[in-house]
């Protein structure tokens, strides 16, 4: 890694090799395809892993939404587009948020007359 041993450094690092780790949330951008109760389908131009954990933001008609959610299934992108189909399924999601996302949805089902 360049840089790793310069003396210009305040502290300087201490090389793991990798004894240790973490973990990292990615702040990507996505498009919501489909969306339930239960979990949604968002394109991204980012895969995530399969069986991890992410935090989500919904922006929804005038509110947003958190939640928790795990990677289910990535379909991989046609060459031509580039963008991943997410299945995200909810893991956590609080009262509040929880009555938000079923409200909207109920309005989108009576919109598209379902």
């Amino acid at each position: 890694m360049a840089g790793l041993d310069d003396d210009r450094r305040r502290h300087p690092r201490v090389r793991l090799d990798g004894r240790t780790g973490g973990r990292a949330t990615v702040f990507a951008d996505f498009k919501v395809v489909a969306l339930s109760e239960d979990g949604a389908c968002l394109e991204m131009a980012t895969p995530l892993a399969i069986d991890s954990q992410c935090d989500i933001t919904l922006n929804l008609a005038h509110v947003t939404v958190d939640l928790r959610g795990r990677v289910v299934d990535i379909e991989k992108p046609p060459e031509a587009t580039g963008i991943y189909h997410i299945g995200i399924s909810f893991v956590k999601v609080d009262a509040l948020d929880r009555a938000l996302l079923e409200s909207f949805l109920d309005r989108e089902r009576q919109r598209a007359g379902a």
